[in-house]
């Protein structure tokens, strides 16, 4: 499996070839992560209409549906449900400390008593979550790989780097 795309390299698909983008892997549709990721990606693509925003998920199409629409609906995010591009963008496998580490748990609880909890899951626990800044010739500006489950992306750099002007 290749390493993650690094700033400056080419992002590794056509996955964003519509123009400048943000894209997002997904937890485990069902991971309180993923809720909070695509209630934030869902803020700022109204606040940067002009980028694509894009939420990879590795669960099927008929549960990442169904979660969309269980977490309020996707807005301006297009959802990819596509297991396989985690691989092509170098998110293999993370360990055990990644998502049940004290830091996850802290930052699952801080979720919870916001109201957002683990639901039904589809897709692989293991698997990490990493965000990409795109611009319109494909190459990466930006990325955030957590070192846990917990730490969310800065949508708002992101869409900078991205090549996001706000209006």
């Amino acid at each position: 499996m290749p390493d993650p795309p690094r700033v400056g390299e080419r992002a590794p698909d056509d996955l964003a070839a519509g123009g400048a983008a943000v894209v997002a892997f997904l937890r485990h549709v069902g991971c309180p992560f993923a809720e909070a990721t695509m209630v934030a990606m869902r803020t700022e693509a109204e606040r940067w209409p002009e980028l694509e925003w894009i939420a990879v998920s590795q669960g099927t199409s008929a549960a990442t549906d169904s979660w969309c629409e269980a977490v309020g609906g996707c807005g301006g995010v297009r959802v990819v449900a596509d297991p396989e591009r985690f691989a092509a963008w170098g998110l293999g496998r993370s360990g055990l400390g990644h998502f049940m580490g004290r830091r996850s748990l802290r930052s699952a609880a801080r979720l919870a008593r916001s109201g957002i909890r683990n639901r039904h899951p589809s897709g692989n626990r293991w698997r990490p979550a990493g965000t990409f800044a795109v611009d319109a010739e494909g190459v990466v500006r930006w990325r955030h790989l957590p070192e846990h489950a917990g730490e969310l992306p800065d949508f708002g750099a992101a869409a900078g780097a991205a090549g996001g002007a706000r209006g």
